[in-house]
């Protein structure tokens, strides 16, 4: 497929280059929890059927499998179309998070668009403020 201008600056694609979009429906049992659409250059996936179940473990068997992403999360009311795929009332509180995974090297391989049911998540991050001081918490 053709990129979005949006994918061909975040990929770093050049022109002629192809994009592959991937969708899936996260389900708990048979609740949706959540939506992600992936984009990846068709150069580094260039046959999406045959991921078998887990597309990170298959970017690895080529080399390419993400070290490190950035993830943005904020609150965004659903839509018609993915309240009705969540399962969720129009309207309902959702969580949009936009990813982009690096490969070791530091090149972009993906960029995910995905919204999470803001009813069934509770996101906790650890924050770390560098060392710790010399005369840190010592137990005898």
């Amino acid at each position: 497929m053709l990129p979005s201008p949006e994918e061909t600056v975040i990929l770093g694609l050049s022109f002629g280059d192809q994009v592959v979009r991937i969708s899936r429906l996260r389900l708990a049992g048979d609740t949706p929890l959540a939506i992600e659409r992936a984009s990846l250059s068709a150069r580094l996936l260039p046959d999406p059927n045959a991921i078998i179940d887990s597309l990170y473990k298959h970017l690895d068997k080529s080399g390419n499998r993400p070290v490190r992403a950035i993830q943005r999360i904020r609150v965004a009311n659903l839509d018609e179309e993915n309240a009705r795929l969540l399962e969720a009332p129009v309207g309902s509180a959702g969580l949009n998070i936009e990813r982009i995974s690096y490969l070791a090297s530091g090149r972009i391989i993906e960029f995910t668009r995905s919204i999470y049911r803001g009813d069934t998540y509770d996101f906790v991050a650890e924050l770390r403020f560098g060392d710790a001081p010399a005369n840190a918490d010592k137990t005898p």
